[in-house]
């Protein structure tokens, strides 16, 4: 089905406001995350030649720092009628190819590519989109081109396979624990301190803790959005709006599009199951049985749920930290807590599966360091069963960094977390608790509402190191 090409223009015209008013109403007024910077920089960037393909899940706000970048582009005195954006899941642009579009906006503001900056929201939605931005980049040496896209594992497939140098990736996650704390002003309430964990590392300890266990158990609810989090006495029935706009729109429209999957309702009624269970040990019978689907179909599945950034599979190594040769199970952690809230409803300290949803939360702080080497470890010796939740092993997975066992309780145990230490020649583990914070020679306990504030402080400040 052809479109009139006067009703392609308007749609163009409607959707670049800042050729005429040099300003973007609305996206002034959000808070620019601690990722912006990394990303503008990329957009700024002259040479290398490339395109930059920002990735991430649904919500998290690649559209808004488009905006931003665009807004910041204006500023710094790009002529706004050199700036293009086109939203790829608009029907009226379904299978216009990229060089297209672009033309079609060339002609309307009477410019030419040159000094240009072309912005391709949910690129996705365009089938062989790698093979259309790799030509236009090849095409045009002066001229900065920029997509995103929600599907970041499959996004990031193509662009290594058909972008080899083209293409810059750049990844932007749910909203960070300690994003959501600073950019609401609950930081205040921290003072920093130091422990002793092979040197002294910087951590912070609250006045109020209860109250900002109440903050945590606000972001696993809602948290990971930023347009959520940031704007909670705003948004209606929160709940429904995480399960429309994200998991419904994921499951029944972009992997379908991006896989080729017929029987979605089987797709859907299995990432329910995971979520249910996410931050358990699964293993692929008991999976199997309760989904009714078979290994493969499941292996497939989860590979789709991880493509959409939905959910990540956590594998398990024994006693000594190696590797199984038969993987029989596994962990399955929801990407962002919030997912549960959209499947079954806001979740309070008291529920039954609130504990998965605090290891669910503290593992999401560390999924913004790709680069870690995460397991969990889980292992019977003789009678003797033992289990650790977070463990980071060396590369070639010789050595064990550092192990960690979260717990929402304040009285703890810590056997197991100690006997994996002892074989593994740690001097020091990290338990997790409700409120207690104690600094002891061969042990730290913290709150979870802590460590995970620590450990994505960390990650952003090592991002800001990155763009010095």
């Amino acid at each position: 089905m052809g479109f009139d090409k006067n009703i392609l223009t308007g749609r163009i015209i409607d959707d670049n406001t800042w050729w005429e008013e040099r300003r973007i109403p609305f996206y002034d007024e959000f808070s620019k995350r601690r990722y912006y910077n990394g990303f503008f920089d990329l957009v700024s960037q002259k040479f290398p030649h490339r395109a930059v393909v920002l990735m991430g899940p649904r919500r998290i706000g690649k559209t808004v720092i488009m905006y931003q970048a665009i807004q910041d582009l204006i500023d710094s005195g790009v002529d706004p009628k050199h700036i293009f954006y086109f939203s790829l899941d608009t029907p009226i642009y379904t299978n216009v190819p990229l060089e297209e579009l672009v033309n079609d906006g060339l002609s309307i503001n009477n410019v030419s590519l040159e000094n240009t900056y072309v912005f391709f929201d949910e690129i996705q939605y365009l089938k062989d989109w790698e093979i259309h931005l790799k030509s236009l980049v090849d095409k045009n040496r002066k001229t900065k081109f920029i997509a995103s896209g929600s599907a970041a594992a499959a996004l990031r497939m193509k662009s290594i396979e058909s972008g080899a140098g083209r293409f810059t990736d750049y990844f932007l996650p749910p909203l960070t624990f300690a994003e959501y704390i600073d950019l609401n002003g609950y930081d205040k309430m921290l003072s920093e301190t130091e422990v002793n964990f092979g040197g002294a590392r910087r951590f912070y300890k609250c006045s109020d803790i209860e109250k900002f266990n109440d903050h945590f158990i606000d972001y696993i609810n809602f948290g990971g959005f930023p347009e959520i989090a940031l704007n909670s006495d705003k948004v209606k029935n929160p709940e429904r709006v995480i399960q429309k706009d994200i998991t419904d729109k994921v499951i029944m429209k972009d992997l379908p599009g991006l896989f080729g999957i017929e029987n979605t309702l089987e797709l859907q009624q299995f990432f329910n199951v995971l979520s249910y269970r996410t931050g358990e040990i699964l293993d692929y019978k008991k999976v199997s049985q309760e989904t009714k689907t078979d290994n493969k179909t499941i292996k497939k599945y989860i590979k789709y749920l991880e493509a959409a950034f939905l959910v990540k599979v956590l594998h398990r190594v024994d006693l000594s930290a190696k590797r199984f040769k038969n993987i029989t199970q596994f962990k399955v952690y929801l990407t962002n807590p919030s997912l549960f809230t959209g499947l079954f409803g806001r979740i309070r300290a008291s529920d039954e599966r609130f504990p998965h949803l605090v290891e669910t939360a503290v593992y999401a702080q560390y999924m913004h360091r790709e680069h870690e080497y995460l397991r969990y470890a889980n292992w019977k010796v003789g009678k003797e069963e033992g289990e650790v939740d977070l463990i980071q092993v060396s590369n070639n997975f010789q050595n064990v960094h550092w192990a960690v066992e979260v717990k929402w309780s304040d009285n703890p145990k810590a056997g197991k977390l100690k006997k994996f230490m002892e074989k593994n020649r740690l001097s020091k583990g990290v338990i997790t608790s409700k409120t207690k914070f104690e600094d002891y020679e061969d042990l730290l306990i913290v709150p979870n509402s802590i460590y995970a504030y620590v450990v994505s402080k960390n990650a952003l400040d090592k991002l800001d190191e990155e763009i010095l």
